[in-house]
C-alpha cells in the first residue's frame, strides 16, 4: 500500500493506494496518523477510492487510527469507497464507526 498525503487548509488528504493487507501497511499508515498529530492536524480523511482490497488486518489499522485520532481530539472521515468495500463495512457495521463520503469534496465540505 501507498499513502500520499496532501495538507488542504487544516484537513489532511491521506490518499490510499493499492491494497491494505499486512503488517507493514498498518505500521505505514499508523506512522502517517501519529506524524499528523505531532503536526498539530486533527481533521483527516482518508481517501480509499484507490483501493483495490482490503482484509480484517486493513479494517483493523482503520480502527486504531480512528481511537488514535479520537483521543487527541481528532477525527477521520473516509471517502471514495468502491462498492465492494462499502459492502465490507455494512456488513462488518463499520460503517458506523466511519463518516463516509462519495467524494474527497464531500468529505472536506463535512468539515465546514
Amino acid at each position: 500500500m501507498r499513502v500520499d498525503e496532501k495538507i488542504v487548509g487544516e484537513v489532511a488528504v491521506l490518499t490510499l493506494k493499492g491494497e491494505i493487507l499486512d503488517a507493514e501497511d498498518d505500521s505505514t499508515f499508523q506512522r502517517k496518523i501519529q506524524s499528523l498529530l505531532i503536526d498539530g492536524v486533527r481533521k483527516v480523511i482518508v481517501d480509499m477510492k484507490k483501493v483495490n482490497r482490503i482484509n480484517s488486518r486493513g479494517l483493523s489499522s482503520l480502527i486504531t487510527a480512528v481511537k488514535t485520532m479520537q483521543k487527541s481530539k481528532g477525527d477521520i472521515r473516509i471517502a471514495g469507497l468502491d462498492d465492494h468495500i462499502n459492502d465490507i463495512f455494512v456488513e462488518t457495521r463499520l460503517i458506523q464507526a466511519f463518516p463516509t463520503f462519495e467524494t474527497v469534496g464531500r468529505a472536506m465540505a463535512s468539515y465546514s
